[in-house]
């Protein structure tokens, strides 16, 4: 039988409550559980329903994001007629 925890066994994951508010039927905090094989859970404090999202895909969204912010703030440099 294999050490490896699983998915439903006590201390196979970790939870944490940010200080992120989201307002939805009120102002909510985010948990966040950390799954293992880098699977992320965000649901709202008092919700049941949890998102699952890979931390792959997570990352990928993160760089996407800021690689598309440094473009618009290169075209408004030029526009405004300074470098970046």
């Amino acid at each position: 039988m294999s050490n490896r925890k699983k998915w439903g066994d006590p201390g196979s994951c970790v939870k944490r409550v940010t200080e992120a508010i989201v307002i939805s039927r009120g102002a909510r905090k985010v948990i966040v559980t950390i799954y293992p094989d880098g699977v992320l859970g965000l649901r709202l404090s008092k919700h049941r329903k949890e998102e699952q999202v890979s931390a792959a895909s997570v990352y990928r969204w993160a760089v996407t994001t800021r690689v598309a912010h440094e473009k618009w703030e290169k075209k408004q440099a030029r526009k405004k007629g300074g470098k970046a």
